[in-house]
């Protein structure tokens, strides 16, 4: 534990699945404080795939110049569908890959493919825009982008706006937990082990907890809505991390100003967002 850690002796609300919040769990740990773990979204495939099925061969015919992932859900529906399919899921040599952050190149990798772009800076639709140079500069390109029902039209107007042919499609959709078992994207999981003082959290003990937590970590303006449907007005005490511009967007849109905005959507910068927060908080009287 960090000596001098000011997130000592405090807890985090993490809303997420727990086996994904392990990371955060146990690097919360290592600055003394704890997390309570409660998922209130989940993932499912759409119920007509007509649409994902056919980009999905598209691709593997090798029709596409880029694959644009930007998360790594998507990687999994498209994982899903292709077992259903009977296919493998091999990205062709001569498609490119580009992704919104370091998850998703991860899950990429997974599949033996390389990823050739991935902003360095601002890992959103925006910093996509920003940073990818083939997309500023190079000709108009042919690309296929499965995403959330939800996304946001950004990324997908700025590759119109650039002259691309996009084939956008859902891949699957974000629904309060737990999905439909049949079109889950991800299989239900044990509980995971926690550190001492750690803990899980159902949706129905969520507004009993709040007494007992310093912060809550919003990993998505989804979860911004589950939570706000079951806290409308949280308690002043609690420290409102968001990951990126679009969740913190999403806070102020429900009338609540976040205390603090990460600008990576990795367990190391919500929780440096945190403490940031916490050091330029003004210290009660002595």
């Amino acid at each position: 534990m960090s000596a001098d850690s000011v997130l000592a002796g405090r807890t985090a609300l993490l809303l997420r699945d727990p086996a994904r919040a392990a990371d955060t769990v146990a690097r919360l740990a290592g600055r003394g404080a704890s997390a309570a773990v409660c998922r209130l979204i989940d993932f499912e495939l759409p119920a007509d795939t007509a649409d994902l099925d056919g980009g999905l061969r598209r691709l593997l015919a090798g029709e596409f110049d880029w694959l644009v992932l930007t998360s790594v859900n998507t990687v999994a529906a498209l994982g899903l569908r292709a077992r259903a399919l009977g296919v493998e899921l091999r990205i062709p040599a001569s498609t490119l890959v580009a992704v919104v952050g370091e998850a998703t190149a991860r899950a990429v990798q997974g599949l033996g493919a390389a990823v050739d772009f991935m902003p360095a800076h601002d890992h959103s639709a925006r910093g996509m825009l920003a940073e990818w140079e083939r997309l500023r500069s190079g000709k108009p390109a042919r690309a296929f982008m499965p995403q959330a029902d939800i996304a946001s039209s950004t990324l997908r107007d700025g590759l119109a706006a650039r002259g691309w042919a996009a084939q956008v499609v859902t891949a699957y959709r974000t629904v309060p937990a737990p999905a439909d078992p049949g079109r889950a994207l991800h299989p239900a999981a044990p509980d995971p082990w926690l550190p001492e003082g750690s803990y899980l959290l159902d949706r129905e003990q969520l507004p009993g907890a709040i007494g007992r937590l310093d912060a809550v970590f919003f990993p998505s303006p989804s979860t911004v809505d589950q939570f706000l449907n079951l806290v409308p007005a949280p308690a002043a005490h609690l420290a409102l991390v968001a990951i990126g511009d679009s969740t913190a967007a999403r806070l102020r849109a429900r009338g609540i100003e976040p205390t603090a905005t990460a600008a990576f959507p990795t367990p190391e910068g919500l929780i440096g967002a945190w403490e940031q927060s916490r050091r330029a908080a003004p210290r009660p009287p002595t």
